[in-house]
């Protein structure tokens, strides 16, 4: 299953708080999560201004994943809320010997 990467960010950086990595089927089945389920993902719903379109149920998830690809940042009010799907993990090479002396 694939994972994603749901960040939810300001200008001034990201933070533990910011993000989250996710396994899900697609951005799709992480939008219904959240409109099924909101209480998980209330900070960033909120922080994104999203949480009372969640709330009083205004969009289906289709319709949920329009308004996040819409979020962005403004400042220290609006946050913006972005699911991306992760295609390659990293490897971080070994210490060298020297290196660890």
């Amino acid at each position: 299953m694939p994972l994603f990467l749901v960040t939810c960010v300001y200008d001034e950086g990201i933070y533990e708080s910011s993000f989250r990595v996710v396994e899900a089927p697609s951005r799709l089945a992480i939008a219904e999560s959240m409109l099924r389920d909101p209480y998980p993902w209330q900070d960033y719903l909120d922080r994104s201004r999203l949480l009372d379109g969640v709330e009083d149920k205004r969009w289906s998830a289709e319709g949920l994943l329009e308004h996040i690809d819409a979020t962005h940042v403004d400042g220290d009010s609006d946050a913006q809320l972005a699911i991306h799907e992760i295609k390659q993990i990293e490897q971080c090479p070994p210490m060298s010997k020297e290196a660890k002396q």
